[in-house]
């Protein structure tokens, strides 16, 4: 680690005396500057903002994206949202974000290769373009980019934040990122939870939390299992979740908390040879196991606010069954580091953030063979330290209910240790009246590569004596964005974005075949990608107890590989895409909620980065799935009762799929035939809280 782990030191101190200034200068004075800013970080304070959930989650529509004072926007589901969808697994929490889609072949998990799309990227294998973060550090199968779905449990979710677009002032390497947010005890007192769903194909999951609050003491566990036998054959699944979360406070302005959370889970592999719908795989099931810790002073004051974050992550991934059965893989993934942020309020309307991200991963993939004479095969992947310190700065003129101009200007910087290092400014302008804002904002995205593409080189355990790693460049986009919002809270909220992508500096892996014959071979000069998109979202009360919103996303590619070739089709990027919803609260106890996705001109593939070339794939009509159009819908009831210190309970009973659409992600192997998802499904079941 050396001098990466010496530099995260320095900031780690640096973050430390930041916060101890801003505490020896106490409290501002009324009238001499800012009050305690909301607990949305980043967000503009010259507008009014979106109500936070407990969590610190905008509670607002996931259609509606929320505007920074950076000129950035991040879309918020919450923990009720999350409910209301009948989530079993994350993929399905984000049906209703615009911008972003997902691939499944089962009810729920997750399988080996790409599966999670923001805007047109995440469809490359292998690379770790989208990031998932569980309370702000990485959690997700780095080393081929799998987001693993199976090693995040739903029922420990307190809400989700959904980057579509390079942020560096949020986050680091990757080009957009979701962060989950954990559940804890906000309230004095204690309460226990239970709740049971079944349903469809032999669904059905159980959870179970306990929680307690006592003066400076908190703690939250939850256990939860999720399982289905599957929509067709082979297509079972199920995850085992153990969760804790516990916290002290010192004071009113500090407090330390600990995570822990051990999740195991397996995902049969779609497999039947008798059967021409079925997608043909050599694997027999994916099995996950991880084990999940986070360690975080905290503190906020008037003028500070910020965070001391340890982290670590030890999952392995199993592909049982492989090559026919003749094999089992295991991936390694050990993820550890520290993570500091301070956000500063010096002077009336300022705002500065500066942090670091100090992260090494450690991978290895292991591949057993049990044929007569066959030879196991390990790969030792080199260990990879990503120091990244990141530092902004805004500043808003003006009034809230007048006319404000907020300018802002940032960067992170990127030493690693295996491969070249990299620079990532920002910058946003928001000009707004009352509660009208046009904004404007620029940020390099820099995608750092797993060591995974070096995995053609390591069967032999050591890379040849011309490669300097340090010679390979990650890849680069450079992302544009004008949007226009208005916000009559309460009522209604209206927004407009359009963006582009410039993408370059294409990876490639060197996963077998021909060899490289040097560093550049790694990154392409000629293949390049710009990905323009139009979203429009908007929600409206028209009264009290009913609450409507909406969302459709516009997006256009145009792809250039080393062939030469330019093509305007790129896998999992929807040519347009709709989301919808409601919920109506009526006769007091009772809630009806539903929502609708339609996706069109969605074309399935793969954008691999192996080999010596990095081309786009010619997609063909025989590569494009079928138009989905989902349509699900909910009834709750709910109720209580003080004799058995019920607070609350609540039953319900759900449809999806209603109009039994048929759609599937992707095609068998002869491109002929559509993998089909379920179609119309029912789930029914209960939650109490006492």
């Amino acid at each position: 680690m050396g001098k990466h782990a010496l530099l995260g030191l320095g900031m780690a101190a640096a973050l430390v005396l930041a916060a101890g200034l801003a505490w020896a200068a106490g409290p501002v004075p009324a009238g001499e500057g800012e009050t305690r800013p909301n607990l949305t970080e980043g967000s503009l304070t010259a507008y009014t903002l979106p109500p936070v959930t407990v969590y610190g989650v905008a509670d607002q529509a996931p259609t509606t994206p929320v505007l920074t004072r950076f000129g950035t926007q991040y879309n918020a589901v919450t923990e009720e949202q999350i409910k209301l969808q009948g989530s079993l697994d994350f993929y399905d929490a984000l049906r209703n974000v615009p911008g972003v889609m997902y691939k499944k072949s089962n009810i729920i998990g997750g399988q080996t290769g790409h599966s999670f799309y923001m805007r047109g990227r995440g469809a490359s294998h292998p690379s770790p373009d989208l990031h998932i973060l569980f309370d702000d550090v990485p959690r997700s199968g780095v080393l081929y980019g799998q987001a693993l779905a199976d090693g995040v449990p739903v029922y420990a979710l307190g809400g989700m934040e959904i980057y579509k677009s390079p942020q560096p002032s949020r986050f680091g390497s990757g080009y957009g990122m979701v962060n989950f947010i954990p559940k804890y005890m906000t309230e004095e007192g204690t309460e226990f939870r239970v709740g049971f769903e079944g349903g469809s194909f032999g669904t059905f999951a159980e959870n179970v939390g306990f929680g307690a609050k006592s003066g400076p003491l908190d703690m939250y566990a939850a256990q939860s299992w999720i399982s289905t036998l599957g929509h067709e054959e082979h297509t079972a699944a199920h995850q085992a979740s153990y969760y804790l979360n516990t916290g002290y406070t010192f004071n009113d302005d500090w407090n330390v908390r600990l995570l822990l959370n051990k999740v195991e889970a397996s995902t049969q592999s779609p497999t039947n040879p008798l059967d021409e719908r079925i997608y043909q795989d050599d694997t027999e099931s994916y099995d996950t196991n991880t084990t999940f810790v986070t360690l975080t002073l905290n503190h906020e004051y008037d003028m500070a606010r910020g965070y001391l974050k340890g982290y670590y992550n030890d999952t392995s991934f199993w592909l049982r069954g492989e090559d026919g059965g003749e094999a089992t893989s295991r991936q390694h993934n050990v993820l550890y580091g520290v993570r500091g942020r301070e956000t500063l309020n010096l002077w009336q309307g300022s705002e500065i953030v500066l942090g670091f991200d100090l992260d090494v991963s450690e991978l290895q993939n292991k591949k057993n063979v049990y044929a007569a004479g066959a030879t196991d095969t390990t790969w030792d992947f080199p260990s990879q330290t990503l120091f990244s310190p990141y530092l902004a700065i805004s500043q808003t003129f003006g009034a809230e209910d007048g006319f404000h101009l907020t300018p802002s200007a940032g960067i992170r910087y990127y030493a690693n240790d295996v491969f070249q290092d990299r620079a990532s400014p920002q910058a946003g302008l928001v000009v707004g009246y009352d509660r009208t804002n046009l904004s404007f904002s620029y940020a390099r995205g820099v995608n750092y590569p797993s060591p995974v593409i070096l995995q053609g080189f390591l069967r032999n355990k050591d890379l040849p004596g011309w490669l300097d790693t340090n010679d390979i460049k990650p890849e680069v986009v450079d992302h544009y964005e004008v949007s226009l919002s208005h916000v009559q809270p309460e009522l209604f909220s209206l927004s407009a974005t359009w963006f582009h992508d410039d993408g370059r500096d294409r990876l490639r892996a060197y996963m077998g075949g021909p060899a490289f014959s040097s560093a550049d071979m790694f990154t392409s000069a000629t293949a390049k990608y710009t990905i323009d998109g139009l979203e429009l979202a908007g929600s409206l009360t028209p009264m009290q107890d009913l609450e409507l919103f909406a969302a459709a996303t516009w997006l256009w590619v145009t792809a250039r590989g080393d062939d030469g070739i330019t093509r305007h089709k790129m896998p999992y990027t929807p040519g347009f895409a709709l989301q919808a919803g409601f919920k109506w609260r009526f006769l007091e106890d009772f809630l009806l909620s539903g929502d609708y996705q339609h996706l069109q001109d969605v074309y399935a593939g793969t954008l691999r980065r192996v080999g010596a070339e990095s081309n786009f794939a010619d997609l063909t009509d025989d590569d494009k799935l079928r138009d989905i159009d989902l349509v699900n819908l909910r009834l709750d009831y709910f109720f209580s009762y003080d004799d058995l210190h019920l607070e609350e309970g609540r039953v319900f009973v759900a449809v999806n799929n209603l109009l039994n659409c048929q759609y599937g992600y992707t095609m068998t192997d002869d491109k002929e035939a559509l993998y089909k998802m379920p179609g119309i499904s029912f789930m029914a079941g209960f939650e109490l809280k006492f």
